[in-house]
């Protein structure tokens, strides 16, 4: 049985990585176990974030985007709450195929944040990111990419991790689309504990906003 302490070494170590290269083989890797690993720790962001779609997406029947989909905790969340049309976008093919076990997902793409994805232009009425901004991972230059795949009086929902917000340099970009008139903010949520029996230092946040 993997402890607590082994499922918290494992994200120290993903957080630790070099490239994506190295990323993806982690992810493709950890997919079988991934779930039971998160959900032992008290993953509570796939639930933040659907609440928060779900709130400024009132129309369940549009197409909505999982970018960062792995396997499939937030896609679970929005169909809890109606969604019918999810998108699941990972570069991870071992995180996606257990997505594609949840049963929730109406197509699947790989694709990398912070690159060009391959995507439609104004394709969804509704974008959520979670876990994807932390160390190791994408950087702010992804949110333009999440901004052109989704319509204008869409929303662009994703959680950031607080340190990592300014590092990353995330408050400058951020500050930076909504002064280029990209999007306005709907919503930004108190810090949380995203992992509070692996990680209780790690806080996170939670932004809501609408396409431009």
């Amino acid at each position: 049985m993997t402890s607590d302490r082994a499922r918290t070494e494992r994200l120290q170590r993903i957080h630790g990585v070099k490239d994506y290269a190295e990323l993806r083989s982690e992810y493709d890797n950890w997919a079988s176990e991934y779930d039971a690993d998160l959900e032992a720790l008290g993953f509570r962001s796939p639930r933040a974030a659907a609440e928060l779609l779900d709130k400024y997406v009132p129309d369940k029947g549009v197409q909505v985007l999982d970018a960062g989909a792995g396997t499939g905790m937030v896609g679970v969340e929005l169909a809890r709450r109606g969604f019918t049309r999810i998108t699941a976008l990972d570069m991870s093919t071992g995180m996606l195929e257990t997505a594609k076990e949840k049963g929730v997902y109406e197509d699947f793409v790989i694709g990398e944040l912070g690159k060009d994805l391959p995507l439609e232009t104004d394709a969804f009425a509704g974008t959520t990111c979670v876990g994807v901004f932390t160390y190791a991972h994408a950087l702010p230059d992804s949110l333009d990419e999440l901004i052109r795949v989704t319509k204008p009086g869409g929303a662009v929902v994703f959680s950031i991790r607080t340190d990592y917000y300014t590092e990353a340099g995330f408050d400058v970009k951020q500050a930076a689309l909504e002064a280029d008139g990209k999007w306005r903010l709907f919503e930004r949520s108190d810090p949380f504990r995203p992992m509070p029996n692996g990680e209780p230092d790690v806080w996170h946040e939670m932004w809501a906003y609408e396409v431009s």
